[in-house]
């Protein structure tokens, strides 16, 4: 009896304990709190802005050749690839110039033997000529034959440093740091002075192509922060005005404005990206986190914290500023706290717990 009166004990305290949490979440009438992250709303001096498309440029792009004939020997880029300045991307076969450079190395070798003689023969002739044992006409010979060899010397070494340039030529280098954007020459290829081998575009010079009309172009200013965003690479940037491209459209009198984005590592040339484009003079205007929205049947909202529950408020988006987005002010005010994490899994009054 005392045993069986045990494990009934030991039954009860576990159903109790089971039931511990189910109670508590009974009481509350929902789900445990939610654990968040909040951010606050921020007030600052931006213009309104709208979205227009465009597309990814290089100002900047290359087409390396090289500068001696020869046939490629090794490809050392991909279509695609990034590459840094200086890196290697093209060997050509240095068959014939590595002849070269022996046989120029040859007759140097030779010519240094004989001026080392002729050198020899001077100084015994010196001494024999200052002695009159020897004529004049002889002592001239000898040392017209050693200025000879000495010549041919320089000579001999202007050819090998030439030799030696052509074969460092046949490694072509990357001009800058830049990604590959078209591949012609192959293994095999035969390539002369002039020949394009590839096309590189600067990754230190990448843009955004976007017309806008002439009525808001006034508000593009030069050196202007705006928020880009390339949806086919899932990225968003900060990107900065750098000039207007000076000739409009014919038709429908767009001008076009060049939008410079920061380095990035597999851009596509004419790729669509996608620029918030100021139409008016700066203001003051509520701005909230990017990661506080939260989609809801077509329609923006975001979540506050009202007595420790979540509170849902609709925003209506201004525009883009960065990693946030100006609203209207409907309801909202400067430190508001907003969910920034978690707000995915929220649901309107339930309880939250702020980790901040």
């Amino acid at each position: 009896m005392k045993v069986k009166n045990g494990i009934l004990g030991l039954l009860m305290v576990s159903v109790m304990v089971a039931a511990g949490p189910l109670k508590a979440m009974a009481n509350d009438g929902g789900p445990p709190p939610a654990r968040v992250v909040t951010a606050p709303v921020i007030e600052r001096n931006v213009a309104e802005s709208t979205q227009v498309v465009g597309t990814l440029f290089f100002d900047r792009v290359s087409n390396p050749s090289t500068e001696v004939n020869g046939i490629v020997r090794s490809v050392h880029v991909k279509e695609g690839e990034l590459v840094k300045k200086g890196a290697v991307m093209y060997r050509l076969n240095t068959d014939f110039i590595d002849n070269e450079i022996q046989s120029v190395q040859a007759n140097m070798a030779q010519v240094k033997v004989r001026l080392v003689k002729a050198e020899k023969d001077l100084g015994r002739y010196e001494t024999l000529f200052q002695q009159e044992a020897a004529s004049e006409k002889e002592y001239d010979d000898i040392a017209l034959s050693r200025e000879d060899l000495i010549k041919q010397t320089a000579i001999l070494s202007t050819q090998l440093d030439l030799a030696r340039l052509k074969k460092q030529k046949s490694v072509i280098r990357a001009p800058f740091d830049g990604v590959v954007l078209e591949k012609t020459s192959e293994t095999g290829d035969w390539v002369s002075p002039g020949s394009k081998l590839c096309s590189l575009g600067s990754i230190n010079d990448l843009f955004v192509k976007v017309g806008v009309s002439e009525d808001i172009l006034s508000f593009a200013k030069k050196g202007e922060a705006v928020a880009v965003s390339i949806a086919s690479l899932e990225k968003e940037v900060t990107g900065t005005i750098a000039g207007v491209i000076p000739v409009a459209d014919p038709q429908t009198k767009s001008v076009f404005v060049k939008v410079r984005l920061p380095a990035m590592e597999n851009p596509v040339l004419n790729m669509s990206a996608t620029v918030a484009m100021p139409v008016g003079e700066k203001k003051d205007m509520l701005l909230v986190p990017r990661d506080a929205l939260v989609s809801h049947n077509g329609q923006y909202m975001v979540y506050t914290v009202d007595g420790g529950k979540a509170a849902p408020m609709p925003v209506t988006i201004i525009s883009y500023v960065g990693q946030h987005v100006a609203i209207e002010s409907n309801g909202f005010k400067a430190d508001m706290p907003l969910v920034v994490d978690g707000n995915d899994r929220l649901r309107p009054g339930q309880a939250v717990t702020i980790i901040n």
